[in-house]
């Protein structure tokens, strides 16, 4: 089941379209995979902050069993992981080194589970006067990789190569790292000792990681709405199916966007939000990560009415987000 769509947007950079058009590809992939389970849902673009730390996740996988966190990757050329797990990448002939994806998920995957685990008993509640642990629930991640880059991952460690995976083939690795046993081998289900979810737990979980952090679209911070049209009945942040049993926080409405008197500035690429530093251009103020290198620019639509029309003023070494429409401004960066 769908409970938060993929974002439709797209860039003047071409690196930044690359990297959008591959996270709708793998948007796509599974959502026909998923669209009609009950057993799975999938949250894209889900951002999350807990203990001073934030995370944006490309894909968010709840089940059963677990969570499954999904990079997108869009890379063009070869890729090559060594034996250590370091990256390397060609592009137009030239090799040079890259930040883990793999490392990337793995981090956020993290941060997903102290936050979950910090939120125990307003996430699933308790059952019979016991609080119900998320701890020792399945964690797992994978990096979708565009289906036209060539992966080299004969000498990568296994636990990193089996993580690897093309666009087209991540639905097969997650009901293989999912492994639903199947309604008639009862044997599979009696020695099967994962601790589960039911399915309003599942609903339960998803809306509480909607509803306690603003939603904010990965790719759609700083880049304009694509010029394809959105279907009117589309509801990217409603489920499909509203819970049966009466928990009070899956009744309570997802939160709206409220007005803020200030923002972090994020690394779009890799996530980080330390090492920026703000630059200008001809697409006006951005910050450079020290990371990875990307740059992304500090306009992005209002958090107050959603607006488009926005514009990014410099004040010594304050930067200020400022919407033409309702007049909101909130601090979106500040140099040091």
């Amino acid at each position: 089941m769908i409970l938060k769509d993929k974002t439709q947007t797209s860039s003047a950079s071409i690196k930044l379209d690359a990297g959008i058009k591959q996270e709708h590809g793998v948007a796509f992939y599974l959502r026909r995979a998923y669209k009609n389970s009950d057993q799975v849902m999938v949250l894209n673009d889900l951002r999350i902050e807990h203990d001073g730390e934030s995370a944006q996740i490309d894909h968010l996988i709840v089940y059963t069993y677990g969570f499954i966190v999904v990079e997108s990757k869009s890379i063009r050329g070869e890729v090559v992981v060594n034996e250590q797990g370091e990256w390397s990448r060609s592009y137009k002939g030239q090799w040079s080194g890259m930040p883990s994806p793999i490392k990337q998920a793995e981090l956020q995957l993290k941060l997903l589970k102290q936050y979950l685990c910090a939120n125990t008993e307003k996430v699933i509640g308790k059952f019979l006067g016991i609080q119900q642990g998320l701890g020792a629930r399945c964690y797992d991640v994978f990096c979708a990789i565009s289906s036209d880059a060539i992966i080299d991952r004969t000498k990568a460690p296994k636990g990193i190569a089996d993580k690897l995976v093309k666009s087209e083939f991540v639905t097969d690795a997650l009901d293989k790292k999912m492994n639903f046993k199947k309604f008639y081998n009862v044997v599979g289900k009696i020695y099967d000792t994962r601790p589960t979810f039911n399915r309003d737990e599942l609903h339960q979980i998803c809306h509480f990681l909607l509803g306690n952090t603003q939603q904010q679209a990965n790719d759609a911070l700083n880049e304009a709405p694509a010029a394809s049209p959105v279907t009117k009945n589309a509801e990217p942040h409603a489920f499909a199916m509203p819970p049966k049993q009466p928990y009070v926080a899956a009744n309570k409405p997802l939160a709206k966007p409220v007005q803020s008197t200030s923002i972090s500035a994020q690394c779009k690429h890799c996530g980080q939000c330390s090492g920026l530093t703000a630059q200008s251009g001809r697409y006006g103020y951005y910050v450079q990560c020290a990371s990875c290198g990307g740059n992304t620019p500090l306009k992005r639509p209002c958090l107050s009415c959603n607006s488009q029309n926005t514009k990014v003023s410099k004040s010594g070494l304050l930067y200020q987000l400022i919407c033409q429409d309702c007049s909101n401004k909130v601090d979106v960066f500040k140099a040091k």
